[in-house]
């Protein structure tokens, strides 16, 4: 009896340590319309959405606001796209001016199948890109201004990989920079404040198939034995990863402004 304790005591540990490290793989795959990913960010005023076909057929995707704004008006107008087969297509939608900082998310249908995908915006964490081509080096900036303002948590924990769908789409995180604090400047005799941030460094994996999706988590906490990791997670971005397989297509610059206008609503 005791052996079989100890037992389910130390399957409990190492299930607890390897979830520690994954972020979560349902999150991960909320961001797919049967074999199309998606995912979103939002740049200025700009919503922008990548949807990567794996498929040799094209498909025609529609792409709208979910949810309303405070006149109830979308916050966005919807669109439907032709997304050719074996491309990752990135489209970009103008926010309405009466959008006041309301969380956002983008629904995404086709005839047959429906998702709903969650707006990334960079608060705290700016990738250097949201769509990079495997093997392609990623560096995400993290603004530590969340964990300078935390009086109760006195360490902040790196995920050491990343992870995505497949066990094999994983790659070591590397902590290239930390800065913040104070320094002095002789010429000018002041002392001068540096904006706490860190510097994060990865290679894109090789998708199991032709698209997948990657994320990683950082981790408040103190010196308390009762830590828990799932209410002091903080979730990173979720980029989008495709092969050489795949062409990539940005339409991203040729969006235009809403018509007819917001204002005339």
């Amino acid at each position: 009896m005791r052996r079989r304790t100890l037992i389910q005591s130390f399957a409990v540990i190492m299930l607890l340590v390897l979830t520690v490290g994954a972020p979560s793989l349902a999150a991960l795959r909320d961001g797919y319309l049967g074999d199309v990913a998606v995912i979103a960010w939002l740049e200025g005023d700009i919503v922008k959405v990548a949807l990567a076909n794996e498929s040799t057929s094209r498909k025609s995707v529609t792409i709208a606001s979910e949810g309303w704004d405070q006149r109830w008006r979308p916050f966005f107008l919807d669109r439907t796209v032709v997304l050719p087969a074996r491309t990752v297509l990135i489209e970009a939608f103008t926010l309405s001016s009466a959008w006041r900082g309301e969380p956002l998310a983008v629904h995404v249908s086709t005839w047959d199948r429906t998702a709903t995908v969650d707006v990334q915006t960079q608060g705290i964490f700016s990738p250097n890109a949201y769509v990079v081509r495997s093997g392609a080096e990623v560096s995400v900036k993290v603004d530590l201004g969340f964990f300078a303002a935390d009086t109760h948590n006195a360490y902040l924990m790196v995920d050491e990989y990343y992870r995505g769908l497949a066990p094999d789409e994983t790659g070591r995180i590397q902590v290239r920079h930390v800065e913040g604090g104070f320094r002095y400047a002789p010429d000018q005799r002041r002392v001068e404040k540096i904006e706490p941030y860190m510097l994060l460094a990865m290679f894109a994996p090789q998708p199991r198939t032709d698209a997948s999706v990657f994320s990683f988590s950082v981790y408040r906490y103190s010196d308390d034995a009762r830590w828990n990791y799932y209410q002091d997670e903080v979730p990173g971005p979720t980029i989008l990863v495709y092969s050489r397989n795949l062409a990539l297509q940005d339409n991203s610059h040729l969006y235009q402004p809403p018509t007819p206008s917001w204002d005339r609503w």
